[in-house]
């Protein structure tokens, strides 16, 4: 199975993505009738270590767009992505549905509520009500969404970025209407009514301080194989998916390539006022300079690759002198076949990236350089070697907390090449005495028994290295010795440089 994360705003994620699923599925089918084809679009799917030829896309999705308004509970983002997957958007607009009326609004109008410039039709209307009442009843956003998507079956799984209610404000520059500089007013009240014309000062997250991710997003973005950050607006719509805690981090960590794709061309935003953000932060309107402010992730940035359209050619220089490998290619999603020629890129790009960096994750080093850490590697390639045993005095003399169940490390050989990533299972600390068999077996060097274990490792504990890192030429290991005991699986394994 092929693991594809993609972070996304409204229309331009949404219409990215529902590219990125008609590419993938052509991949997968090709690979199922064993076609050995070579075409690069193909080259990254279908090629996970599982073996199945299935491909799976996960969408977290922005929802600093959302608010409450006439009591109900609005997702732009949310409801663009899971319409247009689901075949129920409207394609003149790129969000809402087909075909709609506005009845209800201007009967609210007409009571003097509601925002006039911001109507919803009445279909639409009918998702806001069940999700509120759903959000009511005490469900999450992400059991709404998963609610809501049963009905339009997109074929992505979509997360909000998170559970808790994140909203984007903009803090006005200069007085508008009945609203006075240094005002904070509702980004798509900015975004809508204003049509980002009136200056801004900065963006602020409202609400952020208290959210945390939505249940699975982390883990699809650690667990993937390529996370895209789709042509979405770099600042209000990734960015603010970038702005929950741990997002970022998890992004800077996983061992998938991570590869975005350009919504400025030629100096202009691709659609909507993605410019007038960008200018609100300080950054340029074009490919090279939104590029540069997502970073690579050689640096502290997130990036591992950037498509540039073909007219943004000549920032594939600066692009690569700063870290991030690019290529300049047609990036207009005129209609589905031409954006999934775009997503083709994507995954091409991403499968001849050999040389991205290593997973920005702490160091697991078993045993010493020589012999013995080959074969333990070898072992925990192999899965043969699913948990290990450390001394507790090892921990304070290098000063590191005890791992603890889901962290990530990456694993180097006896060279200082990093070959896999693993995560922690289990953990307990015990006397040497009370270690057990299930363990011994478990650490894949052979033992059948418990005292064979242990005269090996003992051998190890009482070597010259040993002694020596451990500061204690003496150092010996008794019944009550206290050991760390470590189950752990192999997440990754990285490629050979």
């Amino acid at each position: 199975m092929t693991r594809v994360t993609v972070l996304a705003g409204g229309v331009g994620g949404a219409r990215f993505t529902r590219g990125l699923l008609q590419q993938l599925a052509s991949v997968d089918a090709r690979v199922a009738a064993n076609d050995p084809f070579g075409s690069r679009e193909g080259a990254f799917s279908g090629t996970s270590a599982q073996g199945a030829t299935a491909s799976e896309v996960t969408v977290i999705v922005n929802t600093g767009d959302d608010m409450w308004l006439d009591g109900l509970r609005i997702c732009p983002d949310l409801d663009t992505v899971m319409y247009t997957l689901g075949g129920g958007i409207s394609e003149e607009q790129g969000w809402g549905r087909p075909d709609e009326s506005r009845r209800t609004s201007a009967e609210i109008a007409a009571y003097g509520r509601g925002w006039s410039w911001f109507t919803l039709g009445d279909l639409d209307l009918a998702t806001h009500i069940v999700r509120t009442d759903l959000l009511r009843g005490g469900a999450t956003l992400s059991a709404a969404t998963e609610f809501l998507c049963r009905r339009w079956q997109p074929g992505a799984r979509l997360l909000p970025m998170s559970d808790q209610f994140v909203e984007t404000h903009v803090r006005l520059a200069a007085d508008a209407d009945e609203h006075r500089a240094g005002d904070l007013i509702h980004f798509e009240e900015w975004w809508v009514r204003y049509r980002a014309g009136k200056p801004v000062s900065e963006f602020v997250q409202v609400g952020l301080a208290d959210a945390v991710a939505a249940p699975g997003v982390i883990e699809a973005i650690l667990d993937a194989d390529l996370v895209i950050l789709p042509p979405s607006n770099p600042v209000v719509s990734v960015g603010t998916i970038l702005s929950v805690p741990g997002i970022r981090d998890a992004l800077r960590s996983t061992t998938a390539r991570v590869v975005g794709v350009s919504p400025i061309i030629s100096g202009a935003s691709v659609r909507g006022m993605a410019d007038a953000c960008l200018n609100t932060i300080g950054v340029q309107t074009s490919a090279l300079a939104v590029g540069l402010h997502y970073g690579s992730r050689r640096g502290d940035g997130v990036l591992d690759a950037w498509l540039v359209d073909k007219t943004d050619a000549d920032a594939v220089p600066a692009l690569e002198a700063a870290g991030i490998r690019a290529v300049a290619v047609p990036l207009w999603m005129s209609d589905v076949a031409a954006t999934a020629q775009i997503a083709a890129e994507a995954l091409h790009i991403a499968a001849g990236l050999t040389d991205a960096p290593t997973p920005d994750l702490p160091i697991a080093e078993f045993a010493f350089p020589g012999p013995l850490r080959d074969r333990l590697v070898a072992a925990i390639l192999d899965g043969s070697k699913t948990s290990t045993t450390s001394t507790l005095i090892e921990y304070g003399i290098e000063d590191v907390p005890l791992p603890v169940v889901g962290s990530r490390q990456v694993v180097i050989d006896s060279a200082g090449h990093p070959v896999a990533v693993i995560e922690t299972t289990g953990v307990r600390v015990t006397r040497l005495a009370d270690v057990d068999l299930d363990h011994a077996r478990d650490e894949g060097e052979g033992y059948t028994s418990v005292a064979a274990w242990r005269a090996g490792h003992e051998t190890f504990w009482h070597s010259d290295d040993m002694r020596a890192s451990i500061g204690d030429p003496a150092f010996t290991v008794i019944d009550d010795t206290p050991v760390v005991l470590e189950r752990m699986r192999v997440v990754r394994v990285l490629p050979r440089a």
